[in-house]
């Protein structure tokens, strides 16, 4: 079913993606911060309506929390968010000169990359959890910018490792739109960013035990600027 809410997710997540391709067929140096700043931008347009994820890791991390999102529009955010990477996907390819995937370093183990993705996606969706979920920072004025740091540091920092996908979206829109190119490693990517996700949450729950079982009502964008 389509809303408000899961298009703006779609059109969110497309948009970060095309950012994606675009920038790095491109060859740009300065890829990292293209991606980082187009985030920033598209949180704080979508946070009031859909809570700004375009992420299925960053969905799965909110859900797990409790009290913001439940299961079933988990799953609506999830099915528009990979469409919505494959449309930015597409596009961004046609008008590039080669097509993107998510790739793994040359020198670098599968076990690297794996730990690389876990690491930068927990960090992710911690700082989403923490800066948008958060009654303590309730209608706080910085939370797209923490979150597009956070991609921006992880792309610089991991990108020539893992690829720096950080986001199953991501991993499969490249892949799905390049004809499948590298899909099994999108498929691990994808796994190793919803567990990064899932300790995310669970350690959000032990950090700020009052927030737990505290739901304020509402759905997700409506009680906060980016009810993540």
């Amino acid at each position: 079913m389509t809303t408000p809410k899961n298009s703006m997710e779609l059109v969110g997540t497309a948009v970060l993606v095309f950012t994606i391709q675009t920038s790095i067929s491109n060859g740009s140096s300065l890829a990292p911060l293209a991606i980082g700043t187009i985030l920033m931008s598209i949180v704080f347009a979508g946070g009031p309506i859909s809570g700004a994820h375009y992420n299925p890791a960053v969905s799965f991390a909110v859900t797990l929390r409790g009290g913001e999102l439940t299961w079933a529009e988990m799953t609506s955010y999830w099915i528009a968010q990979i469409i919505g990477g494959f449309i930015g996907a597409l596009i961004g390819g046609f008008i590039s000169p080669t097509s993107v995937v998510v790739s793994m370093g040359s020198d670098a183990t599968m076990a690297q990359a794996i730990i690389s993705e876990v690491m930068y996606t927990f960090v992710l969706c911690l700082v989403v959890l923490c800066v948008a979920t958060n009654s303590k920072v309730e209608n706080n004025h910085y939370y797209g910018l923490a979150i597009g740091l956070v991609v921006l540091a992880g792309a610089i920092t991991v990108g020539p490792i893992s690829g720096g996908a950080f986001n199953p979206a991501v991993a499969f829109g490249l892949s799905v739109a390049g004809g499948f190119a590298n899909f099994g490693y999108s498929v691990v990517v994808s796994v190793a960013n919803l567990v990064g996700g899932a300790v995310a949450a669970v350690l959000f729950r032990v950090v700020l035990p009052e927030e737990f079982g505290l739901a304020r009502g509402g759905t997700v964008g409506e009680t906060t600027p980016f009810n993540a």
